[in-house]
């Protein structure tokens, strides 16, 4: 009985760390701080950008990420700047909810995915990094890659 309440009194407090460490941990997407940046909603008189991705698998075996966008400029150098941008900065991937990269062209490639299904999301993001919104939506596109092997 004493060793019950010995690894109960260890374990109660325990599991109360792990889950408040991993519901506000900025690297998990399904955290509070969901991808793990605020939103930098884009305002009136501004573009709106857009993006299309699109995933496939290279002579390689590998698989190539390619992102097409509207109204959105590649900005690697200004990456981390404090205010806000609406129409430049840099892409977040993310590979079954997991944050692999940042993207700072429209090319990247994903090498070797999990068999099966695997759903590939790309964010746009301010040089801020704030993922950029319209009226409350992140701005992002999703593809779901069949990897038959």
């Amino acid at each position: 009985m004493k060793r019950v309440r010995s690894f109960l009194v260890f374990f109660i407090p325990f599991l109360g760390f792990f889950f408040y460490f991993t519901s506000n941990n900025e690297h998990n997407p399904s955290s509070a701080n969901h991808m793990q940046h605020d939103l930098v909603e884009i305002p009136d008189g501004y573009d709106i950008p857009a993006l299309e991705i699109s995933v496939t698998e290279d002579l390689s075996g590998t698989w190539l990420l390619t992102v097409d966008t509207t109204d959105f400029t590649f900005e690697p150098k200004k990456v981390g700047s404090v205010a806000p941008s609406y129409n430049e900065g840099h892409a977040h991937i993310y590979v079954n909810g997991e944050k692999i990269n940042r993207l700072y062209g429209p090319f990247y490639n994903l090498d070797t995915l999990e068999k099966g299904e695997n759903e590939i999301m790309v964010t746009l993001n301010s040089n801020n990094h704030g993922v950029l919104a319209y009226k409350g939506k992140p701005i992002s596109s999703r593809v779901v890659v069949n990897n038959g092997k």
